[in-house]
C-alpha cells in the first residue's frame, strides 16, 4: 500500500519519522507536530497532521511541494519541527518567522530562500495553516493562524537578550526607543540590503514596542509603608541603620522590577532577584552604612549575611510581604490594565510563560535562606502567578465569547434555548443547597433574558455583572461579614449557573456550546468583581486578598470555625424568638447572613 519509490524519501513508523531529503542523512521527525512533507516524486506518503499517511499520486501532484522541500537543508526543517507547533487559536506574524529563518541560515552559513518560497516550506512542514490579516486599521500585518513558538524554544528569548541593557538606561515611564544592533562578527552586515529586510532583533524589537501600547507604562508606583518594629529587639547584628538602608535598597529594588516588566523584558527578573539575594559582602566587615542623602549609591549593597539577618526579625519579614503585595499588584495593573480589552496572543503567551517561571526562580535565588522567610516571599508570588494566569484566561474568554455575542442567529438561538429550561424545577433543587430568596433569582432570571434578548455588547454585560455584585453585596457594605458573603456569593452563583447548564445538556440544545463558553466567562468575571470588591472593602490589594490563605490555612481554618460557632449562636438566639415546631430550613433562609 506504501510503496517506496526511491532512495530519496524514506519513511519509519509514526512514533519518530525519519525523513531524508534528496539523498541527504534522515532527520528526526517527532510524532506529535504537525507535519506534511512531501519527500518524493513517485506517489510516496507524507505525514498528516495525525500521524498517519497520505498518498499523493504521481509526479505532478508532488512536484509543487518538492520543489521548495529539497531547496531545504535537513539543519532547517529540524530547526522548524524544534522552534515551533502547530496550536489551535493562536497566530504569529509571517515577518516574525521569516525574521526567525534569516537569523537561522546567517547563523548555520546557509543561503536563505526567499519570502514566498519559505512560506512555502512553513505550509508543507506545519499543514493547515491559514492566513489572516490582523492589527489595527491601518497598522495590520499578514499572520499564520495556527502556529505558535514553543514555550521552551530559545527564539522566546531573542528579543529580550537583545535589547536588555539598552532600555535598563532609559526612564520608567517612557516608552523605549530602540536602536540597530550592531555586531561586527555577522557576515551579512555589509549595508547593501539593511533597507530591504530588517534584522531579526529589529522585529522583535517593534514586535515589543507594538506591545506597549497594550499595557499601562504610566502606572504610578505606590509608596511603600514604613516598618513597624513595635517593641521588638533586633539582633546584636542589626542596627536601626540596616533597616534604614534595607528600606532604600528594597524599593530601588522592587522599581527596577518594574522597570524590567514594563518594557516586556521578562528573562530579567531572574537576573534581578539572583543579585540582590545574592550580594556579596564588601571588603568592609563593619555593616551596611546609610548615606547623608535619601539615595543609596550604587555600590552600596545589602550583603547577603546581613539580608539574612534582617529577614529573620518578624516585623521585617512581614513589612516585605506588604512591599510585595503593593509590588505585584502595581505589575498585574501594568500588564493587564483592561481584562476585556483585545490582547495579541503573543503577549499573553508571553505573560503565561513568565507566571509559570516566577516561583523557580526566586526559590533559586534565595536557596540559602531560611526556610520561613522563603515560604513567605513565594506564597506571595505563587498569589501573583495565579493572579496572572487568571486574567490572561479571563481575557482569553473575553475574546472568544465577543464573537458569539455579535452573532445575531446564535444570540436567537441560545434565547429560544434558554425560554425551554425549566427554571421553576432549578429554583426547586437549588434552594435546599443555596437558600436564595425566590424573588432575587427571579429577577437575576428575567434580567439575564433581556439583555440577551437586547444583543448587549460584551462591555453592557460586563456592567450588567457588576450591577449584579452590586446589589446582592449591597446589605453587607462595611461589616465584616463582607469577605464571606462575597464567598457565599460565588458559590451560589455558581451552583445556579451549573444547574441551568445541566438542564440544558439533559435537553440537547443546539446552543449548549455557546453558553458554555458564555458560563465560563461570567464565572470567571465574577470572581474578578468580587476579589476587588473584597480587596476595596478590606483596604488590602487584590493580590494580598488571593494570596491570604496560601500560607496560612490553619489560621484561615481557625477563623472560618469561629465565624460558624457565631453563627451558630445567632441562630440559636433567633429559635428562642420563633416557634420551635418552625422548620430549619425556613429559620436558615431567614438568616440575614445569607448573600441572597
Amino acid at each position: 500500500m506504501y510503496a517506496t519509490s526511491s532512495a530519496a524519501s524514506y519513511f519509519e513508523a509514526p512514533g519518530d519519522a525519519q525523513v531524508t531529503v534528496a539523498g541527504s542523512s534522515p532527520t528526526a521527525v517527532p510524532s506529535h507536530s504537525m507535519v506534511g512533507i512531501t519527500m518524493d516524486v513517485g506517489g510516496s506518503p507524507i505525514i498528516s497532521s495525525t500521524g498517519a499517511y497520505l498518498i499523493h499520486g504521481g509526479m505532478d501532484s508532488t512536484r509543487h511541494s518538492l520543489a521548495h522541500t529539497s531547496r531545504s537543508s535537513p539543519a532547517t526543517l529540524q530547526w522548524l519541527l524544534d522552534n515551533y507547533e502547530t496550536a489551535e487559536g493562536v497566530s504569529l506574524p509571517r515577518s516574525s518567522l521569516y525574521n526567525h529563518y534569516l537569523r537561522h541560515c546567517q547563523e548555520h552559513k546557509l543561503d536563505p530562500v526567499n519570502a514566498a518560497s519559505f512560506g512555502k516550506l512553513i505550509r508543507s512542514v506545519f499543514m493547515g495553516l491559514r492566513t489572516r490579516r490582523l492589527g489595527t486599521r491601518g497598522n495590520s500585518k499578514y499572520h499564520y493562524y495556527g502556529i505558535r513558538l514553543k514555550p521552551d524554544s530559545p527564539l522566546n528569548r531573542l528579543q529580550e537578550d537583545t535589547q536588555y541593557m539598552a532600555m535598563r538606561q532609559q526612564p520608567v515611564h517612557q516608552k523605549p526607543r530602540y536602536r540597530p544592533v550592531q555586531k561586527s562578527d555577522s557576515p551579512g552586515d555589509n549595508g547593501s540590503h539593511s533597507s530591504l529586510h530588517s534584522t531579526p532583533e529589529q522585529a522583535m524589537a517593534a514586535q515589543s514596542q507594538h506591545h506597549q501600547q497594550y499595557i499601562d507604562v504610566s502606572h504610578v508606583f505606590p509608596e511603600f509603608p514604613a516598618p513597624d518594629l513595635g517593641s521588638v529587639l533586633l539582633q546584636e547584628s542589626i542596627t536601626l541603620q540596616d533597616v534604614k538602608a534595607l528600606q532604600l535598597a528594597y524599593r530601588r529594588h522592587c522599581e527596577a522590577t518594574l522597570d524590567v516588566v514594563m518594557n516586556l523584558q521578562f528573562h530579567y527578573i531572574e537576573k534581578l532577584w539572583l543579585s540582590f539575594w545574592n550580594a556579596k559582602a564588601s571588603s568592609s566587615d563593619g555593616p551596611a552604612s546609610l548615606p547623608a542623602s535619601d539615595e543609596i549609591p550604587e555600590a552600596t549593597i545589602l550583603p547577603k549575611d546581613k539580608l539574612v539577618s534582617l529577614c529573620k526579625c518578624d516585623p521585617i519579614l512581614k513589612w516585605m510581604r506588604n512591599c510585595d503585595h503593593i509590588l505585584y499588584q502595581a505589575l498585574v495593573e501594568v500588564l493587564i490594565p483592561d481584562v476585556l480589552r483585545p490582547v495579541p496572543s503573543t503577549l499573553t503567551q508571553a505573560i503565561r510563560n513568565f507566571a509559570k517561571s516566577l516561583e523557580g526562580w526566586l526559590t533559586n535565588a534565595m536557596s540559602d535562606f531560611p526556610q520561613q522567610v522563603i515560604q513567605t516571599k513565594v506564597s506571595v508570588v505563587s498569589a501573583f502567578a495565579q493572579t496572572l494566569r487568571r486574567y490572561t484566561s479571563l481575557n482569553h474568554l473575553a475574546q472568544a465569547a465577543r464573537a458569539v455575542l455579535q452573532n445575531t442567529s446564535q444570540i436567537n438561538q441560545m434565547l429560544s434555548d434558554l425560554n425551554r429550561v425549566d427554571f421553576a424545577n432549578v429554583q426547586e433543587q437549588a434552594s435546599w443547597v443555596c437558600q436564595c430568596k425566590e424573588s432575587v433569582v427571579q429577577r437575576l432570571e428575567q434580567d439575564f433574558k433581556l439583555t440577551l434578548q437586547q444583543q448587549s455588547s460584551l462591555d453592557q454585560w460586563a456592567s450588567w455583572l457588576d450591577n449584579v455584585v452590586t446589589q446582592v453585596l449591597k446589605q453587607h457594605a462595611g461589616s465584616p461579614s463582607f469577605p464571606k458573603a462575597a464567598r457565599q456569593f460565588l458559590l451560589k452563583w455558581s451552583f445556579y449557573s451549573s444547574m441551568v447548564i445541566r438542564d440544558l445538556t439533559l435537553r440537547s440544545a443546539a446552543s449548549f456550546g455557546s453558553f458554555h463558553l458564555i458560563r465560563l466567562l461570567y464565572d470567571e468575571y465574577m470572581f474578578y468583581l468580587v476579589e476587588h470588591r473584597v480587596a476595596k472593602a478590606t483596604g488590602e490589594t487584590p493580590i494580598a486578598v488571593m494570596g491570604e490563605f496560601n500560607d496560612l490555612a490553619s489560621l484561615s481554618l481557625t477563623l472560618l470555625d469561629k465565624d460558624d460557632i457565631s453563627e451558630d449562636r445567632s441562630s440559636e438566639a433567633d429559635a428562642d424568638a420563633r416557634s420551635l415546631g418552625e422548620p430549619l430550613v425556613k429559620r436558615e433562609r431567614s438568616d440575614p447572613n445569607h448573600s441572597l
